[in-house]
């Protein structure tokens, strides 16, 4: 599971880039599961530090992944939903798991290779909730669903060449020689023919 990191600007309730965050959504994909970091930030006004952390203590915080939005009452229902980011006061952000293994994304993604879908990041205090991010990004389909082997790898053929240089000749050129290595590596035998037909062995 990698770690996604998002700094939401709650003043412009956009994405930006701050303390290793990234500046949009990256594409996610269907059946993984993705741990998430929110930060959110106030913009200070100073160029040199442009944000600062809000201290959200007492908050809670819910991500959703979903098709387009209407304003039509229960609709539509969120394709993964995440209710229940912790939040770590010493770094001032939530975080949790956003779990894309979902029967919903499945049924949304169909036969397509990647669609559009809406991510949005809910802040929930008192029973109430402040929208704070609303944006698109693509959800895409993976190829590998974890139900197949490996596909057998098809037989490779030498070249006359690599033959030549990877196999001893059954009958080999005039003066070629042969050489076998010990276990060792350490010694050799050359093994050939003298011009009188005797054997010829030169240990080394």
């Amino acid at each position: 599971m990698g770690l996604l990191i998002l700094t939401v600007d709650r003043q412009a309730e956009t994405l930006v880039s701050y303390l290793g965050s990234v500046p949009s959504l990256p594409p996610l994909f269907q059946s993984n599961v993705k741990t998430i970091r929110v930060q959110v930030v106030d913009p200070t006004g100073n160029p040199m530090n442009p944000y600062s952390l809000v201290d959200l203590a007492g908050y809670g915080l819910r991500a959703s992944v979903g098709d387009t939005p209407t304003g039509t009452a229960g609709g539509p229902t969120p394709l993964a939903l995440q209710d229940t980011f912790v939040w770590n006061a010493a770094g001032s952000y939530f975080q949790a798991d956003l779990a894309l293994n979902t029967i919903a994304i499945d049924g949304f993604l169909g036969a397509a290779p990647a669609k559009q879908a809406y991510f949005e990041i809910n802040l929930t205090f008192a029973g109430n909730r402040t929208t704070i991010l609303q944006t698109i990004f693509q959800l895409k389909a993976v190829v590998d669903e974890l139900t197949s082997v490996a596909p057998t790898p098809t037989d490779q053929y030498l070249t006359k060449a690599e033959c030549n240089a990877l196999y001893a000749k059954k009958i080999g050129l005039p003066g070629e020689r042969q050489v076998y290595t010990s276990a060792s590596g350490l010694h050799q035998i050359e093994k050939g023919c003298n011009d009188d037909g005797s054997e010829m062995s030169n240990p080394s």
